[in-house]
């Protein structure tokens, strides 16, 4: 595996292929969790925060105290959301069973405690098992798992109004949906996803 990016994309690169990755399987993008909520749109109707359509597993973590998005995300989240930090993901979808509002659905539940993770097999929501049980067995239980040729682009996009806004993640998925992430150093986690993708020799930097 290639040197981390930063201290904490080694973390979550070291996490995932410890305690994730099944024998031979290979880790194309890991993102840390995002402590923020989830905005979608589906089909004309807009979410924001967005809450689960879908089925999640049990979970309690108490009241929540983040503070909501602004009157401009909950109005028009296809502009505004990037530029407002109480939003962490953006989904538009035509449906609400389409991949990305899944995913999506697990990351609103789990309140930023869950994290994306890509494989050469499999695209899934992570959560910490620790969430479910005292003492767990195992680091990490996986939810929303979809086939790895569900997930038909990864890319990092500009997306915002305001100029000092990073680029995000974005994934895009065979039936049309799409899921931004806000994540740190996008454009260098996507540039190694898809050398690795490719099967190609990364750059000592990861870049």
């Amino acid at each position: 595996m290639s040197k981390p990016l930063n201290g904490e994309d080694g973390v979550v690169e070291d996490e995932l292929a410890r305690f994730w990755l099944a024998p031979g399987e290979r880790l194309l993008l890991g993102l840390p969790p995002v402590e923020a909520h989830v905005a979608a749109r589906v089909g004309p109707a807009v979410r924001v925060p967005h809450r689960p359509v879908g089925e999640v597993p049990d979970l309690d973590l108490g009241k929540e105290h983040w503070p909501l998005p602004t009157e401009h995300v909950t109005a028009e989240p296809d502009a505004d959301w990037a530029d407002d930090r109480t939003v962490g993901y953006f989904a538009v979808a035509a449906r609400e069973t389409d991949d990305a509002i899944r995913l999506a659905d697990h990351f609103a539940h789990s309140r930023g405690q869950a994290r994306l993770a890509v494989s050469d097999r499999r695209v899934a929501v992570v959560y910490p098992t620790k969430l479910f049980r005292k003492d767990p067995s195992s680091v990490f239980t996986t939810h929303a798992e979809l086939p790895a040729n569900r997930l038909v682009g990864v890319d990092a996009v500009f997306v915002g109004q305001s100029p000092d806004v990073p680029p995000v993640v974005r994934l895009s998925f065979a039936d049309g949906s799409v899921l931004h992430l806000r994540a740190a150093l996008a454009a260098r986690k996507v540039e190694r996803a898809r050398e690795r993708a490719a099967g190609r020799r990364e750059s000592p930097t990861g870049g």
